[in-house]
């Protein structure tokens, strides 16, 4: 890992759609840049990454999108909450999906489950809420 990751504040992201990535990526550097963001393109990927760290340098908060290819929010989450030693990571399910069943789901895992919106300013006060369940 380098230098500079180490002093800066980390978020992991699982997410395959792009633009919503740099969306994220740029509200992110405008009202703390202070954070660094790490993308996955599939939940797999992000454990692999975790798995890795071997418990070192863990990340401020795991954002997971629900639908996914490979590996999905929901069993990506399942994975992160079987492991004692990512239970203490904040995690996030942000996603397009509405469905109830997915709330539910989110709820049993104990997990916030936040939509997409639709506006810039949307998205700021939803990255705002986001930040507060960081992990110092």
């Amino acid at each position: 890992m380098q230098a500079k990751t180490a002093c800066k504040k980390v978020i992991y992201w699982a997410d395959d759609d792009i633009d919503d990535l740099e969306l994220f990526r740029e509200v992110l550097n405008e009202v703390a840049p202070e954070y660094e963001l790490h993308q996955f393109f599939h939940g797999k990927l992000l454990l692999e990454h975790l798995e890795k760290l071997n418990g070192a340098g863990f990340p401020s908060l795991i954002i997971l999108d629900m639908n996914m290819p490979v590996m999905d929010g929901r069993e990506t989450l399942t994975q992160l909450q079987k492991e004692e030693r990512y239970k203490t990571i904040p995690k996030v399910v942000f996603t397009t999906s509405d469905s109830e069943m997915d709330k539910m789901f989110c709820d049993w895992m104990h997990t916030e489950m936040l939509t997409k919106p639709y506006t810039y300013e949307s998205l700021e006060q939803v990255l705002l809420k986001m930040l507060s369940y960081c992990k110092e």
